[in-house]
């Protein structure tokens, strides 16, 4: 955002530089040329014929004083035009780094993730089920503010719930880490969701590329027996510095068997 505010900001100091130079060059030449005509418009003031010389000399100087106005007028009028934009552009990602921030402050968290586990766990073991977890890591390339981290999480989260069905339950495990539970899911069917996510959020992150994500997912029985196992599992494919830290805070889930 400082480079592209600095890049905007230099451009805008060349134009200018170039409208101030324009205007300039049409002013020495207006002078210029007035400086040759004065003598031989003014040189002979008794006779009749240079009447005509006198008032179009006197409409050159007034044209040449118009135009400079006007190619003034015009600059500053695109400088208003850019600075509104600009200005709109700024509210406009200000309003959706806002509802971004009131999306995920509302989403639930590590510790809900936790009791939920285990709860579908038991169900997947009670009605002999198979039960998956996607996880979703979001990366934004390069140094990024703040404001652009959430905006792009947040747009991450709006793509990965339109892409599930109505039984499943998304988590924000960390600050760019999401955890889907996928009831009655197996690893094939996963694989199935996980590029159907992929695809979405693909489609948000745009032509530009603002975020990267990458999708991992984890199912009971295949590849872990227990909750305690698909919790671990989970964890391994969290970025460390983001939840792990916070995952060990919380109270262990005992295994169920």
């Amino acid at each position: 955002m400082n480079d592209d505010r600095l890049s905007t900001n230099d451009l805008e100091r060349r134009e200018l530089q170039l409208s101030i130079l324009a205007c300039v060059a049409v002013s020495i030449l207006a002078i210029g040329t007035a400086m040759f005509m004065y003598p031989v418009v003014f040189s002979q003031q008794d006779q009749p014929a240079y009447r005509n010389l006198r008032a179009a000399f006197l409409g050159f100087c007034v044209l040449s004083v118009l135009l400079t106005a006007y190619l003034w007028n015009q600059q500053m009028t695109i400088r208003r035009l850019r600075r509104r934009i600009t200005g709109t552009r700024e509210r406009m990602a200000e309003a959706q780094r806002s509802a971004s921030e009131a999306l995920l402050s509302t989403m639930a968290d590590l510790r809900s993730f936790q009791d939920r586990l285990p709860m579908e766990h038991r169900r997947a073991m009670t009605v002999s089920e198979p039960l998956s977890v996607l996880i979703v890591s979001v990366r934004i390339p390069g140094e990024s503010s703040p404001s652009l981290l959430t905006s792009a999480v947040g747009d991450a989260a709006k793509a990965i719930a339109r892409k599930l069905r109505k039984q499943d339950s998304m988590y924000l495990l960390g600050p760019t880490a999401f955890a889907v539970i996928l009831p009655g899911v197996n690893p094939a069917l996963a694989q199935k969701i996980s590029g159907r996510v992929s695809d979405g959020l693909s489609d948000a992150a745009g032509a530009a590329n603002r975020f990267t994500c990458k999708l991992h997912s984890v199912s009971y029985p295949e590849n872990a027996a227990t909750s305690r196992e698909l919790e671990q599992a989970v964890r391994a494919f969290v970025p460390s510095e983001e939840s792990v830290g916070a995952a060990s805070k919380a109270p262990d889930l005992d295994p169920v068997h």
